[in-house]
């Protein structure tokens, strides 16, 4: 197994998870130490689903949901999915090179491991890992992310204690139309998107589409990887699709069907063939792959009710002087149900999932099944809003868990609010951790964490303001402690923090969104600085309007951090700040030019030591998108 495949293995968080204790042994004596801006709402009819798991109007949402719409989208360009998450307040994110390499994503100063990724419905990621494959996933066929951040295992589950990120693929109801784009660029970018959304007659809504992105890619590794460094470009390929059919039986009855399917290969630098002494070119094979068939309809005049059968594949396939295979398969079904009742909005369902592993690694244990039972209330009277609740998980390893949460909403008057949350959440442990031969323990308990938020919401002139204080403290953390290195619940984490964020319209034609973040991600054993998280970070997003053409910026500033689980020197990583610019100019209704130029300044930083990050980037792209 490569250092590359070792690292992806570690998650980026600060207890690794490694497939071999060979690798564990390599990366202990090595010297590298590795032991979107959120757009505001302003539209009545804009709502969220993810902090109730129902629709909810986004300014009346008691737990604050971030999203990512489709301008933010477009306006990234032929980026990746953590690349526009990089620009949100409370995310912050690693990468092991350039495009398509192995990326982390640290949701308010939680391990990567610690977010849940739904697409259409539908759990996705890896088992073994216990991490999603997010930069697999192609940022042309998304409509929408919503980002729910904070403890929402009463909501989802396993492994919600840093939050939840929910990708919607593009749907006739939001993204009405076709389009076609060819875009190039430096590494010799290229990308070919084809997409259509639309009614067939009254009843169908079909929605499709395709997209072709490759390039030359950059050195991922630099000379201070000296187990995996290879002075060679690490390409990068993506073959990506998504359908989606809508039937409607009248105004209350509906059946979706939404699949997206997306195949990857990526080059790597992995260390020297033990029989050569030359170094191979690696490369790596993922296929990420979601299917949901969804009903959802009204039952009564007061009781709606949804149902959904799912599967997602997360599959790994290494080509380098350690291969491996590992495949990940999620079947889930659930059955959610919301009733009108006392004022407010009642929520009962059950939900079923199995986790599968298949891997040439003889693991002990091979597949866990969680039987879950969830209960909830949402409402308001006067001036105060409520939201409570409460679920119950049966995990076929570890038992019953319990977790729940109570929201808290005050209206000050029409623009301005005050809310107040606690919630439980847990970290089921992976099956590396567990079961993985000569590494993992199998009496290992899952983490647990409580969380207090307090914030303030306000609208002034064009503009809507959020403050959000936090504070999540963690126990039973897994961490891989000496004598022998494996994996251990020996360890305690608090993550306090502020999380600022501003975005409107600042004169007719300029938009602004701002983001702050401020935290002290700190291991309470031993009073260090948790592993590749800064205590300051930050955003400004700018868009100008210039009749039909369009210029804007995103600067982005990330603190120090520390590329161990000890803070030392060496282990430092220095403070960096980015200006990426992009424009767009409408030639025709039906023709448009678009650009981008990222990090401007050329700036090298650091994100994961012994990886570099990519230097100055442009492209072009043009977009054809035909009438209706």
């Amino acid at each position: 197994m490569s250092l590359r495949t070792a690292l992806r293995l570690s998650h980026s968080s600060s207890h690794a998870a490694l497939r071999v204790p060979a690798a564990l042994a390599l990366l202990l004596q090595a010297p590298l130490h590795v032991a979107a801006q959120t757009a505001p709402a302003s539209e009545a009819s804009d709502y969220v689903v993810t902090a109730a798991r129902s629709q909810v109007v986004t300014r009346d949402s008691v737990r604050p949901v971030t999203v990512i719409t489709a301008e933010d989208i477009r306006q990234a360009g032929a980026g990746s999915l953590t690349d526009l998450l990089r620009t949100m307040g409370g995310v912050e994110i690693t990468h092991n090179g350039g495009l398509g390499q192995t990326s982390s994503i640290f949701m308010r100063g939680a391990s990567s491991d610690h977010t849940v990724l739904i697409v259409d419905g539908v759990r996705l990621g890896s088992a073994t890992l216990g991490t999603a494959s997010f930069e697999s996933i192609p940022l042309a066929l998304i409509e929408r992310v919503e980002v729910l951040p904070g403890p929402s295992s009463s909501l989802y589950g396993a492994d919600a204690i840093g939050g939840v990120i929910q990708v919607f693929t593009k749907s006739a109801l939001r993204s009405p139309g076709a389009t076609v784009s060819l875009t190039g660029g430096s590494h010799n970018l290229q990308q070919a998107v084809a997409g259509y959304a639309g009614r067939i007659g009254e009843q169908t809504e079909l929605s499709a589409g395709i997209d072709f992105l490759r390039t030359d890619g950059i050195n991922a590794t630099n000379a201070d990887n000296t187990y995996g460094y290879n002075p060679d470009k690490d390409g990068y390929l993506n073959r990506g699709g998504h359908v989606g059919i809508t039937q409607h039986f009248g105004p209350d009855q509906q059946v979706a069907l939404k699949l997206l399917r997306s195949v990857s290969k990526v080059h790597y630098d992995d260390g020297p063939d033990p029989d050569a002494d030359t170094r191979q070119d690696s490369y790596s094979t993922t296929v990420t792959q979601t299917m949901a068939l969804q009903w959802s309809g009204k039952l009564s005049e007061r009781w709606q009710s949804s149902v959904v059968v799912g599967r997602s594949v997360d599959l790994s396939n290494d080509y380098s002087t350690f291969p491996g295979t590992f495949k990940t398969t999620q079947q889930q079904f659930g059955w959610l149900n919301h009733v009108a009742l006392a004022g407010g909005t009642a929520t009962a369902g059950v939900e079923f999932l199995k986790q599968e592993v298949d891997s040439d690694t003889p693991y002990n244990v091979t597949e866990r099944t969680i039987r879950s039972g969830m209960l909830g209330w949402r409402g308001s009277f006067g001036a105060h809003s409520v939201q409570i609740d409460l679920r119950q998980d049966r995990n076929s390893q570890f038992g019953n868990h319990g977790t729940g949460q109570l929201g808290w909403a005050y209206a000050l008057d029409g623009a301005s609010r005050v809310r107040a949350s606690y919630g439980t959440a847990f970290h089921a442990p992976t099956f590396n951790e567990l079961y993985y031969p000569g590494f993992g323990t199998p009496d290992l308990k899952p983490e647990h964490s409580k969380s207090f938020e307090f914030g303030a919401d306000t609208r002034l002139g064009g503009a809507d303001l959020t403050a959000t204080l936090f504070d999540n403290r963690i126990t039973d953390l897994i961490e891989y402690a000496p004598p022998d290195y494996l994996p251990h619940n020996v360890a305690k984490a608090r993550i306090k923090g502020l999380v600022l964020t501003a975005g409107g319209q600042i004169t007719r034609d300029l938009r602004a969104k701002l983001n702050f973040t401020w935290q002290d991600p700190l291991n309470e054993e031993t009073d260090d600085q948790l592993r590749r998280r800064a205590r300051v970070f930050g955003g400004l997003h700018l868009v100008q309007q210039l009749g039909t053409a369009q210029v804007g910026s995103d600067l982005t500033w990330v603190g120090k951090r520390y590329d161990a689980d000890v803070e030392s020197a060496d282990a430092r990583m220095g403070a960096y700040g980015l200006v990426d610019l992009f424009a767009g100019w409408a030639i025709t209704p039906q023709w448009r030019v678009e650009g981008r130029v990222n990090n401007l300044a050329d700036k090298r930083y650091t994100t994961a030591q012994g990886y570099n990050s990519p230097g100055r980037e442009a492209q072009l792209t043009l977009r054809w998108t035909p009438p209706l």
